[in-house]
């Protein structure tokens, strides 16, 4: 997902604490496996989750939800689809972000 993309999606706005929370615990997820990313986020105050976006060309999205489940979705996956498929219960194992 493309910067411009993240900046406009609904629900960017400034995160409550807890929301703040998931962005923290996906920025940490994204250090494991790229140290040096440039991260930002995106509120999805529908889904009591938030996505934290590696906003690079070739980077991707980890969404977390509340319970601190996750799914990562690789740049080639449109932002829509990866969201549909979090919705749907797909989560990536927290032990593929070492």
């Amino acid at each position: 997902m493309r910067e411009e993309r993240a900046a406009k999606a609904p629900g960017s706005s400034t995160p409550t604490p807890q929301q703040r929370r998931l962005i923290e615990f996906g920025e940490m997820l994204y250090s494991r496996i790229a140290p040096d990313a440039d991260t930002g986020h995106v509120l999805l105050p529908e889904d009591d989750a938030v996505a934290v976006v590696h906003r690079a060309r070739g980077g991707g999205t980890i969404l977390v939800a509340a319970d601190r489940s996750v799914l990562f979705s690789g740049s080639a996956l449109d932002f829509n689809t990866a969201l549909a498929n979090f919705r749907a219960g797909r989560r990536t194992p927290s032990d593929r972000f070492r």
